[in-house]
């Protein structure tokens, strides 16, 4: 009996061509999301140091300060934790001179009052229309 078989050659032409083409298909489906990604990520938001220096619960004040970062915070958002049940809650200033905030700029933020069994606070900043990441450090409050 004859036996054929592919030459080396060709099964070497034909693995190449195959890794080729599997390359351009995953190539496809990454690379929109690598562009998506990339267009989503602005300097502003990394450039801001907005942190919480203080909490007043009797108050329902937080006390921020925008550091020695190039931008202006816009406006604020007030983050309140329960470390306790492990819950947080948002809320918008209702006082005090938290919009434009410039760099080395310290400022009291007035809120509504705080959710029962709240002891720590944190901050985010608003860039235009771009609400920021909060910022993990947490001040504790009294």
């Amino acid at each position: 009996m004859k036996k054929r078989g592919l030459s080396d050659v060709v099964a070497v032409t034909l693995i190449i061509l195959l890794s080729i083409a599997a390359v351009v298909i995953v190539w496809t489906f990454v690379r929109s999301t690598l562009e998506k990604t990339g267009s989503e990520i602005t300097a502003s938001c990394v450039n801001v140091d907005l942190r919480a220096i203080s909490c007043d619960l009797t108050a329902n004040t937080v006390t921020i300060e925008n550091g020695a970062g190039e931008t202006v915070v816009d406006k604020v958002k007030i983050v309140y934790y329960d470390s306790v049940a492990g819950t947080s809650s948002v809320q918008d200033p209702t006082g005090g001179t938290c919009e434009g905030i410039n760099a080395l700029e310290r400022t009291a933020c007035t809120t509504a009052a705080a959710p029962v069994g709240t002891d720590q606070a944190s901050v985010a900043p608003i860039l235009g229309d771009r609400v920021c990441g909060v910022n993990p450090v947490k001040v504790d409050c009294n």
